[in-house]
């Protein structure tokens, strides 16, 4: 078996790895995180099945199917940041890497994760504000009239742990991978 040495075939390996097998200490909240998220996903995809079935064969769709779906997928959303953060697999525009020294590139990475730590942290406290308002108003969902606020108090936690991740990864780079990246350059 031979060693492809193209960059290309390296990232696509990386591209495979799953959450927790780069996660460090966050191993088994990843490994949980990684299940709820799928559950959402699944979620979606059984309720937008039945939906469509009951809709286009038997003339009857889901009562409120789209809004279980909106929250579902609010809920998806907020669940796999963290799993996007530890990975690395945000979307990148990389025009000016060429240009860029390593070292330039690894202050930026610390700088760009405390930056999205500030920005989710800032939405977390803006969603539970919200979440608080509409447990006071009692505001309910438009066609299944369930309560609004629980699904938005779940969504600020989600976020708050995209959050805790977040920081995590910049500690984690300054402290174990930017290590790792300067011996490997020595």
């Amino acid at each position: 078996m031979s060693t492809s040495a193209d960059p290309q075939d390296q990232v696509s390996k990386e591209d495979y790895k799953v959450p927790s097998a780069i996660a460090g200490r966050l191993v088994w909240p990843i490994r949980i995180l990684t299940f709820v998220t799928a559950a959402f996903m699944l979620a979606i995809a059984v309720v937008t099945f039945v939906d469509v079935t009951g809709r286009y064969v038997f003339n009857s769709p889901i009562r409120g199917g789209v809004e279980v779906i909106e929250f579902l997928l609010g809920l998806l959303i907020f669940s796999a940041l963290p799993l996007v953060t530890v990975k690395r697999a945000h979307i990148r525009v990389e025009l000016f890497d060429g240009f860029m020294s390593a070292r330039f590139k690894n202050i930026r990475e610390v700088v760009v994760l405390l930056a999205n730590a500030g920005m989710i942290l800032f939405i977390t406290e803006r969603m539970w504000t919200t979440a608080v308002e509409m447990a006071e108003d009692g505001e309910l969902s438009l066609h299944l009239q369930l309560p609004t606020a629980p699904f938005v108090f779940a969504l600020s936690l989600l976020a708050a742990v995209s959050v805790v991740v977040q920081l995590y990864m910049a500690w984690r780079f300054v402290t174990v991978d930017l290590p790792q990246l300067e011996e490997g350059a020595d």
